[in-house]
């Protein structure tokens, strides 16, 4: 009967060691997963960003109106035009509107592809823009009309369509100032 016990006492260690080692490697598994998919997301958000980057400082700038001045702060687009008409994305993301600077991608809001051979995984992308101006402290904070520098803030979130939850609990943020050279 006691070698009965004991045999049953074994198989209980045993079993309870391989679950425990089954959830270890699980949770290893998984932050491995959550550690390429933060990684991905980064790329995406550069990704944007260079898409942005390459876009003229204000629609002022577009239409030759500027003429390398301070007086061209007068000319930059008041905040509320910010965006495109009727937040239509942009042609950089598949939609129909131009985006030809950087103010146009404000709320945009997008899913991108990163694309690995025949896998794919989308990232919810969210942009913002805004004028931004510069305190005694050398910080960046938001300003109320235009200003020489414009603050473009990227959010990229893991999307799943509903199969699985987010592996990344916050989303990763990308923030840049651009400045206007006069």
């Amino acid at each position: 009967m006691a070698q009965s016990l004991f045999a049953l006492l074994a198989m209980i260690l045993a079993v309870n060691f391989a679950v425990s080692v089954n959830q270890w490697y699980v949770a290893f598994q998984r932050a491995t997963l959550k550690r390429e998919i933060e990684e991905m997301a980064q790329s995406v958000a550069i990704e944007t960003m260079e898409i942005i980057r390459t876009r003229a400082f204000d629609q002022a700038v577009v239409d030759g109106l500027t003429n390398g001045t301070v007086n061209d702060l007068t000319l930059f687009s008041d905040t509320t035009d910010f965006g495109t008409p009727s937040n239509l994305h942009c042609q950089a993301f598949g939609g129909t509107a131009t985006c030809d600077d950087i103010d146009d991608f404000h709320n945009q809001r997008v899913l991108r592809p990163f694309v690995m051979g025949q896998d794919t995984v989308w990232f919810n992308v969210g942009i913002t823009v805004e004028y931004v101006d510069y305190n005694a402290l050398g910080e960046a904070v938001r300003a109320t009309s235009p200003t020489a520098f414009k603050r473009v803030t990227i959010a990229v979130q893991d999307d799943w369509r509903n199969t699985l939850d987010p592996f990344l609990s916050v989303p990763i943020r990308l923030q840049r100032v651009f400045a206007y050279g006069y």
